[in-house]
C-alpha cells in the first residue's frame, strides 16, 4: 500500500475548517494542541481514502474528522462520553459521518481496521488526575495497552500511528515491542520535550 503523498496547502485550510466546527471544547475534553497538530502533519502525508480508520481517545475528534473528510470510514472512541458527543456535533457541522464508541482504549471496540491512530495521555505522573494528559509513572500506561492489543485490531497490512514524547523514552519503547516495525514520520521540539509521531506495522 503506497501511503506517502505530498502535504498541501489544502490540508491546512481543512484543519482550520475542522477547528471552526469544533469550536471551544468543554473543559473536560482535551483541546487540540501541539501533539494534535503534529499528528495532523503526519496524517497529511498518508493516503486515507477508503481506509477503515479507528481513532482511539479521539478527544475533540480532530484526527478522526480529518480522516473522514479525506475519505476514510472512521470509528472514533473515547472513555469520555462528552468528548464523543462534541465530536459528533462537529461532524454534523462538517457534513460528515463518524461512528462513536464509548471505550477505554480497545475494550469496547469491535472489528479490524486498516489504520489505527492514538495520541495518548503521555505525561509521566504518579497519580492520574486528568485522564486526557496523565499517563502514569512512565507516561506509558495506556500506550502499553494500545500496543499490546493493536495486533488483534489490524487487518492484513494494517498500520498504526502513535505519538510519544522524549519523556517516555521512545527508543526503549521501540526495543520492547519488536513485533512492530517503527518509523518516525514527524518530530517537534516543544519546551522541555521532543514529540515524535511513529508509524508502525507488524513485522
Amino acid at each position: 500500500m503506497n501511503l506517502l503523498k505530498p502535504t498541501t496547502l489544502e490540508d491546512g485550510n481543512l484543519v482550520n475548517r475542522i477547528l471552526r466546527a469544533i469550536g471551544t471544547p468543554s473543559k473536560i475534553v482535551y483541546s487540540p494542541s501541539e501533539d494534535s497538530f503534529l499528528m495532523l502533519h503526519a496524517l497529511s502525508n498518508i493516503e486515507l481514502n477508503d481506509l477503515m480508520v479507528c481513532d482511539i481517545g479521539t478527544g475533540t475528534g480532530i484526527l478522526g474528522l480529518f480522516c473522514a473528510i479525506k475519505g476514510a470510514d472512521v470509528t472514533v472512541t473515547d472513555v469520555n462520553e462528552i468528548a464523543l458527543h462534541e465530536t459528533l456535533a462537529a461532524a454534523k457541522r462538517l457534513g460528515i459521518v463518524v461512528k462513536p464508541v464509548l471505550s477505554d482504549v480497545f475494550a469496547q471496540v469491535n472489528g479490524k481496521f486498516d489504520f489505527v491512530l492514538f495520541n495518548p495521555p503521555y505525561l509521566p505522573s504518579e497519580i492520574v488526575l486528568d485522564r486526557a494528559v496523565d499517563g502514569g509513572p512512565d507516561g506509558l500506561v495506556l500506550t502499553r495497552r494500545f500496543l499490546k492489543d493493536l495486533p488483534t485490531r489490524l487487518k492484513n497490512n494494517g498500520h498504526g500511528l502513535l505519538l510519544l514524547s522524549s519523556l517516555n523514552n521512545p527508543t526503549k519503547v521501540i526495543s520492547e515491542y519488536a513485533k512492530f516495525s517503527f518509523e518516525v514520520l514527524a518530530t517537534r521540539q516543544v519546551f522541555f520535550e521532543e514529540l515524535q509521531v511513529l508509524y508502525l506495522r507488524l513485522r
